[in-house]
Order: structure tokens, then C-alpha cells, then sequence
């Protein structure tokens, strides 16, 4: 059996679902009218992705989900600027706590990997300090805790620092049937380094993993990644579009002597589609009227203060 045909009849296979279903969006009457505090709705969403960082093998994954997305004042979760907790907040500067992740990989699928430990589930978590400009540029830094899990065990995985730059736009078009799609757009670039426990994970290699080719390594903290992804996103009416893609730049990696580094670079991507079921009928907070909870804890323990006492 050709393998390779097979993955690429699953790949045809897929695109042609997600064409047919994708088009809904572009027939529904777009609302402009702002978005609520929270909707909820299902999604189908197709990745292609590395198996894992510096990989050259890769996997992908096709499935529908649920979805839920909330835009309150210290909380904020959705399709535009991703999950975010909001420890404090000024009009330039914030205090965040967000994430990131990998997914598990069973190593009898990867040819590098074969006869080795599974990969487990990575969650990678922490504040980020953010510099926003205008509404538009965003500058983060992030030291991220990161913990690796599986089956068996959930342990300390060490630490990944990431700074990032990105850039967001906005707009709409006329669409067919007298309808208004509205367009989102985010660019970013970051870099990215990781503890020696957190490399450890992906390109250590141990005494009894040694076979031919896989020479025994011991990974060491340093620079790991540079990445550039793009995401978009067409709405219109209850449905949206998107599109994503990201490259990832391992030739500087302090890991790139490892048996497991298998490529310089690491291309993804990805298409989804959701439709949205359920809304509130309070509209979302803005972006420039949320705060922190330390800002609502000071403002809290002024208007104390101001009581008068009796």
C-alpha cells in the first residue's frame, strides 16, 4: 500500500468537506451592531501540524468541537485576541495570565521517535507583560511555567520564555446577497527559549533509546524557535471563516545537534468554520474598558476609604 497516497486522498477528502461547508458564511446578513458578552456555537476545524518542534514528520487532525467565547472585564476569551486573564491594566500596559500548548505524539508514528516514550500533552501557562499601542501593536513578553502530562503522571516540564510582536487589523466587504462580511487579520513574529527540563521533552536521548542513526544527546537550556504565523478571520451573520498559517525557524536552535532535530523549519496550518447557536443580550465589554483585578481591588479599597465613619 502507498501510504502517501492515502494521506493525500484524506487530505483531498477534507478540503472538499470543509469548501462546501465553509461557504455558508458568505449568505448570512452580517450584524454590526457589536458583539455580545458571550455566545456560544459549534465548530469543524482541520490542522496540519509538526509532530513535534524541529520535527520533519507531521500530523493532522479534523474534528468538530464546541465552542464558547466571553468578553467581560477581567476575562477574555474569543477568536480575536485569544484567552486572556487580566491582572492589572492601564491604557498602554498589562498584566496578563495566558497560555499555550502541544499536542501528545505516540513516537511508533514518527520515524525519529520510534521505540521511544510517547510524547505527553504540554501546557504551557504564566503572566505576560504586554505593551499595547493604539489598539493595533501588541509587544508581550512571557515566562511560562510549563507542565507535561500523560496517562500516567502530570509533572513540572520546566520553563518557556517567549516575547512576541503582533499586529491586528480590522475591516469589511460587500458580499453577495446584500451582505456585509467583516474581516479580521493578526500577524505575529516571536522568539522563543526554553529551559533545559522543557528541551529535555523533545530532543533528549538517553542510553537505552540509542539505536542506529540516534546517537545518545543530552539536551541544554537555550534559544529554541522563531516563528511567523497569520490567522484570519471572514464573518458574517453567525458564521466565520478562518484561515491560518505559521513557519517556524529552528536553524538557531541550542538543540540543533540532536538525533531528534530533523528539520530546520516546520510549516503549519489550518481552516475552521463555527457557527454560532446562542448569544447574550449584554453587549461585550470594549477592549479599552477592561481592567485588572489589582485595579479593581485598588479602586475597592479607595471607595472604602471615602466611607465616611459613623
Amino acid at each position: 500500500m502507498d501510504l502517501s497516497e492515502g494521506t493525500d486522498t484524506y487530505q483531498m477528502r477534507t478540503f472538499s468537506v470543509l469548501v462546501m461547508v465553509l461557504l455558508v458564511p458568505f449568505f448570512a446578513k452580517a450584524e454590526d451592531d457589536g458583539r455580545p458578552l458571550w455566545d456560544w456555537g459549534v465548530g469543524l476545524g482541520y490542522v496540519r501540524y509538526a509532530d513535534y518542534p524541529a520535527s520533519d514528520e507531521y500530523s493532522q487532525i479534523m474534528l468538530p468541537f464546541p465552542t464558547f467565547q466571553y468578553r467581560g472585564e477581567y476575562l477574555r476569551a474569543d477568536d480575536r485576541e485569544g484567552g486572556r486573564a487580566y491582572l492589572f491594566k492601564s491604557d498602554s500596559w498589562s498584566l496578563e495570565f495566558s497560555g499555550s500548548g502541544r499536542f501528545p505524539l505516540d513516537s511508533s508514528k514518527n520515524k525519529a521517535r520510534f521505540g521511544m516514550e510517547d510524547l505527553p500533552l504540554v501546557l504551557n501557562g504564566g503572566p505576560q507583560l504586554v505593551y499595547h499601542s493604539g489598539g493595533t501593536w501588541e509587544f508581550q513578553v512571557a515566562p511560562f511555567f510549563s507542565v507535561a502530562a500523560k496517562n500516567d503522571y502530570i509533572r513540572a516540564n520546566g520553563m518557556l520564555l517567549k516575547t512576541q510582536v503582533t499586529y491586528r487589523w480590522e475591516g469589511e466587504t460587500p458580499g453577495p446577497f446584500d451582505s456585509t462580511i467583516l474581516i479580521t487579520g493578526t500577524t505575529s513574529f516571536e522568539m522563543n527559549a526554553a529551559s533545559s527540563d522543557y528541551m529535555k521533552t523533545y530532543y533528549e536521548v538517553g542510553s537505552a533509546d540509542v539505536r542506529a542513526g540516534r546517537s545518545e544527546y543530552d539536551a541544554k537550556a537555550g534559544f529554541l524557535s522563531t516563528n511567523l504565523s497569520y490567522y484570519q478571520r471572514f464573518a458574517a451573520g453567525r458564521s466565520s471563516l478562518y484561515v491560518g498559517a505559521s513557519i517556524s525557524d529552528y536553524s538557531w536552535s541550542a538543540n540543533r545537534n540532536s538525533p531528534l532535530h530533523k528539520s530546520d523549519y516546520n510549516v503549519g496550518w489550518g481552516l475552521g468554520y463555527i457557527y454560532q447557536f446562542g448569544e447574550s443580550a449584554k453587549p461585550m465589554v470594549s477592549p479599552e474598558d477592561t481592567q485588572g483585578v489589582i485595579n479593581r481591588y485598588r479602586q475597592h479599597r479607595r471607595e472604602q476609604r471615602l466611607i465616611p465613619l459613623e
